[in-house]
């Protein structure tokens, strides 16, 4: 145990930009299987390895930046991101199966931060065009086929996310929590069953005197406290405070918890299991009269605008939505994206192959859609100003031209759908937040 230790506090020291930390030093990953090791060093960013036995190992990482796996020596290796839950946040699994007892060795690369941004070319631009318009995924330019498009690419979804096919709802087993009185609603905070061995918190307001009031499934994402309903965003001047706007003008709030970023079930996908865990927490809705589930709409902010393209594009019950600071492009995420220290979440290593973003976005044609990007939202907002760049975490802007050509891809969608209008793209001078008066504005004229 003590050399399995002392080989973990190194490896972490170097991996995490040789920065220790409480939080970088795990050595007791439950995932970790020392198997056939019985000695270790690392420096100069390779990994010397003593095999007493030929028994295959599997190390936990935890890496800061990017992480690459360059060569080995004597051993075979595979290097797996954890990012979909199944190691936990920033962190990677190392596979190793020597070839024959003794020393072996596995070179690491550490992606650094550039000094300055990475500008798109021309050419890189053009082949971006080409690749999108020749993506499997794409959608028939038959108005008559598209239907059976988004029903093949709902079921590749559902697929994708939770595991195979939607699991069979039960009942809630709904446990009330506490209640809030505000000056325009009560908020009440629940727990519930999303499935038979899961267990979900989430928060409504109910609004004084209105007997059947619209209701708002509010989604955030990593601005906010993971894995929790965050009962601060029912006040003026959270981040996520657009469950306030919305509170105070009389509406039904939900905000179910989501952002736990331990994966329950191997097979799924922390989105799937999220997206889920909302899907259920509108049917705890169901049970109150002063609900109107007829006139249902979705605002999600960052990862939470993932979430509520997931359900705009699953359950019916939601007839309009607000994605906010999120819609981007996968040659975005590979290109100009360093995860870490971004999150992945489990969506652009597992989704990416099946779907680009702008058919992920089409499948909720033809309801009502929104996409709000903050100008100051250097991150995924398209033609930032550069000098917002935090280099860490972005290596370039998402080019206005390139956000441009992917959505035209989802208009055209919506024509083929049946209506164009019901798509937009809106510019806010905020940062990565949600507009709430568009979002109010977009919501009064498409919730009819």
């Amino acid at each position: 145990m003590k050399a399995r230790f002392i080989f973990l506090i190194c490896l972490f020291l170097f991996l995490s930009g040789y920065k220790l930390s409480a939080q970088g030093v795990q050595p007791l990953h439950m995932e970790t299987r020392m198997g056939g090791i019985s000695h270790s060093s690392l420096k100069d960013e390779i990994l010397s390895i003593e095999f007493s036995r030929l028994e295959e190992a599997f190390l936990v990482l935890k890496s800061e930046s990017p992480l690459r796996l360059l060569s080995t020596r004597n051993v075979a290796a595979t290097l797996t991101p954890g990012w979909d839950g199944s190691l936990g946040y920033l962190m990677y699994g190392l596979s190793l199966l020597p070839e024959k007892e003794g020393s072996a060795e596995v070179i690491f690369e550490l992606i650094r931060a550039p000094v300055t941004a990475i500008p798109t070319t021309a050419e890189e631009m053009e082949q971006y065009k080409g690749q999108l318009y020749m993506r499997n995924s794409r959608f028939p330019d038959s108005a008559s086929d598209f239907p059976d498009w988004q029903e093949q690419y709902r079921d590749s979804l559902i697929h994708t996310l939770m595991g195979g096919s939607l699991p069979d709802r039960i009942p809630g087993d709904v446990e009330i929590e506490y209640e809030e009185e505000y000056e325009n609603f009560r908020l009440i905070s629940f727990s519930y069953k999303s499935k038979k061995n899961r267990r979900n918190k989430a928060l409504l307001s109910l609004p004084y005197g209105r007997k059947k009031a619209p209701l708002l499934v509010g989604l955030h994402g990593h601005e906010s406290s993971w894995g929790e309903a965050d009962s601060a965003a029912f006040r003026e001047g959270h981040i996520d405070d657009f469950c306030a706007y919305f509170a105070n003008r009389g509406w039904a709030v939900l905000q179910p918890a989501t952002m736990d970023h331990q994966l329950q079930y191997s097979s799924w996908t922390l989105q799937g299991e999220w997206t889920w865990d909302a899907m259920t927490a509108m049917d705890v809705c169901t049970t109150y009269p002063s609900v109107n589930m007829d006139r249902v709409a979705v605002c999600g902010l960052s990862t939470g605008g993932h979430l509520a393209m997931n359900l705009l594009a699953l359950d019916p019950r939601v007839k309009t939505g607000v994605v906010v600071c999120i819609l981007s492009t996968w040659n975005h995420y590979e290109k100009r994206f360093r995860i870490p220290p971004h999150c992945d979440c489990g969506i652009s290593h597992q989704l990416a192959p099946v779907m680009e973003q702008c058919d992920w976005a089409a499948l909720a044609a033809p309801k009502p859609v929104l996409f709000l990007h903050g100008l100051q939202d250097a991150s995924f907002c398209p033609g930032a100003d550069e000098a917002l760049l935090d280099l860490e975490w972005n290596t370039g802007i998402l080019p206005l031209e390139e956000y441009e050509a992917m959505f035209v891809e989802i208009s055209r969608a919506y024509e083929m759908s049946g209506d164009g209008g019901k798509v937009s793209t809106l510019y806010h001078d905020g940062p990565h937040s949600v507009d709430n008066e568009a979002a109010f504005e977009w919501f009064t004229k498409t919730l009819q």
